[in-house]
């Protein structure tokens, strides 16, 4: 097991005693992970617990109905249920495994301390049995956040009657099939499930057998990613089938790397950095070269590059901190007494009864046909790179990227729509966790640092803090990226493509910002200020443009910018992560 103590609790002792035993363990600084005495289960199915050195605080379970006694909201546990307390609208089962995380072991230690003091005194009867399901109800009711994680479909069983036959069936799965589960990614969207996947699996098996790490196999994804960019450019129609053919190609090795580290628990937050961040720019470079391809054929399309850039950026700053506040919110769970039996959850504001909008949308979600149509509107990344190719191959670049275009303007109003109607149900401001993921992400520079002194500080705050805060980030980058998209194709038509590379290096740099965020850091201020901020630089495409000299100048700025934002901000990044972060790719 890699990087955490493996306690097992059961009836036979003091409940009371094992607890303390556990909170020990924790206070002497490592991860711990819990399994009930009663759980009979393939110890490969455990290790998205046991090894996964980078797993946060996580709960294994399974989905339920009939048995449920644990409530997941936003991929969180909200609820647990013991002998002594009770869940409301419970919608998956615990498999009976809990890790708690190395960050999380002196709030954790706090909370089993407390819990087994109320268990020692009988406040909360139990026989030994749900010490893991009272943990999880301490952590989640003290604000530990608890991932709930789901086991593959592999026998398990909880203090089975006939323990022999049992074991016999948990034998029966080989750990290489297990391993083969645990690389399936939950959450893709329709074509990546059931076609991308299907064909990466095979190659993922070859990966595996090879040893090749994910960041090797992200890199090739990567250098295809730039050779379907080069046949696009080329333009003719041959040319257009093979970049089409190299697209999809690339699109099934970037699963391939996510199956193996998923397979190997090989995660690593540069692992994370890297495939989102070539992910972007072999879609940029998609545009470019499909917009460079027509123009060999006397066809302009540099403006349809220009504002796919603006609409994918906006987008996707969007989709993630939307996603991020909304799990803060609507997985929130108030401070309670694990003395008390009920959850608090029945009837609250904003809370989980049945008859609520967020229950309705739990329950529609549950049926495949409206799970899968939604994520097909959503049009991830998957289906983006079908229509390009798709359309590439047959009719050509200006049908490409035009349908890509319109179809991202549906899915963009579709979900903006969504989730309008879901930020004006919620009540209060945002968790601070959230606030602070928003606020690293203001990227301005010492222009509207200066104007934003004259404010006061609640002022300031009251931003990140408001119902729509998430909106905030992805409105800047539509305004900034929007200014030079308009100056270029209404005033300087000529300037498209000069436009579109300095749109691509600000947005790569908007994208280096969001990751960061979402993990927990803060780009240097000398990065985000040597850039010039978003305000210092529309300031200076606004004075290039009066000037006349945009389409002189603009390409040149925006190779120093990528000088800075691209190489190295990337160098800066990589030399403060940990280094067991970086072998574990």
């Amino acid at each position: 097991m890699t990087g955490a103590d493996l306690v097992t609790l059961g009836p036979g002792g003091d409940p009371g005693a094992d607890l303390l035993g556990v909170a020990a363990r924790l206070e002497g600084g490592h991860a711990v992970v819990v399994v009930a005495q009663g759980l009979v289960v393939a110890p490969a199915a455990l290790a998205p617990l046991t090894a996964d050195e980078f797993a946060p605080t996580s709960l294994l379970v399974r989905p339920g109905s009939r048995t449920a006694d644990v409530r997941v909201r936003h991929h969180l546990v909200t609820s647990a249920g013991t002998q002594f307390h009770e869940v409301t609208a419970p919608d998956h089962v615990s498999v009976g495994a809990l890790r708690i995380s190395a960050a999380d072991r002196q709030a954790a230690a706090a909370a089993i301390r407390t819990l087994a003091g109320a268990v020692s005194d009988a406040s909360i009867p139990s026989d030994g049995r749900d010490l893991v399901e009272l943990i999880t109800v301490a952590l989640v009711r003290t604000s530990v956040s608890v991932r709930a994680v789901p086991m593959v479909d592999v026998p398990w069983f909880r203090d089975p009657q006939d323990l022999r036959a049992a074991q016999e069936s948990t034998a029966s799965v080989s750990d290489e099939r297990i391993a083969r589960l645990q690389a399936n990614r939950l959450d893709d969207g329709f074509y990546s499930t059931f076609v991308v996947r299907r064909v990466s699996k095979v190659l993922t098996r070859g990966a595996l057998r090879l040893g090749m790490s994910p960041n090797s196999i992200t890199l090739v994804s990567f250098a295809i990613g730039l050779a379907a960019a080069a046949a696009f450019a080329l333009g003719s129609r041959w040319w257009l089938v093979a970049g089409a053919i190299l697209l999809q190609v690339s699109l099934i090795v970037d699963c391939v790397d996510g199956e193996v580290a998923r397979a190997t628990r090989r995660f690593s937050a540069l692992g994370a950095w890297l495939d989102a961040s070539t992910d972007r720019v072999k879609e940029f470079l998609a545009y470019a070269g499909l917009a460079a391809g027509a123009a060999i054929g006397g066809v302009q399309l540099w403006w349809l590059a220009v504002v796919l850039i603006v609409l994918q950026t906006t987008r996707h700053m969007s989709d993630y901190d939307f996603s991020r506040v909304q799990r803060l919110r609507e997985a929130h769970v108030p401070a309670r007494s694990v003395t008390i039996a009920d959850d608090g959850a029945a009837g609250a504001a904003g809370g989980w009864s049945l008859g609520s909008a967020m229950e309705r949308s739990t329950r529609m979600n549950r049926r495949d046909a409206v799970r899968w149509a939604k994520r097909a509107i959503h049009m991830p990344i998957g289906e983006r790179w079908l229509v390009l190719s798709v359309f590439a191959a047959f009719l050509g670049a200006a049908w490409a990227m035009g349908v890509l275009l319109a179809l991202g303007l549906l899915a963009f109003a579709y979900v903006t729509t969504g989730r309008t109607l879901r930020t004006l149900s919620w009540h209060g401001p945002t968790p601070a966790a959230g606030a602070q993921l928003l606020q690293r992400q203001f990227g301005g520079g010492p222009i509207v640092a200066l104007a934003a002194q004259a404010l006061p500080a609640a002022r300031r705050r009251a931003v990140w803090d408001a119902r729509f805060g998430w909106a905030v980030p992805a409105a800047l980058r539509a305004l900034e990226l929007g200014l030079v998209a308009v100056i270029a194709l209404a005033w300087l038509p000529a300037g498209a493509t000069v436009a579109f590379w300095w749109m691509a290096v600000v947005a790569f740099h908007h994208y280096d910002v969001l990751y960061r965020a979402l993990q927990g850091s803060s780009t240097p201020r000398w990065i985000v200020w040597g850039a010039l901020g978003w305000d210092g630089r529309s300031i200076l495409v606004i004075a290039l443009a009066v000037l006349g000299l945009l389409v002189a100048w603009l390409g040149w700025a925006a190779l120093a910018l990528a000088a800075l934002v691209v190489v190295v901000a990337s160098v800066q990044w990589l030399a403060v992560q940990p280094r067991s972060a970086r072998q574990a790719s």
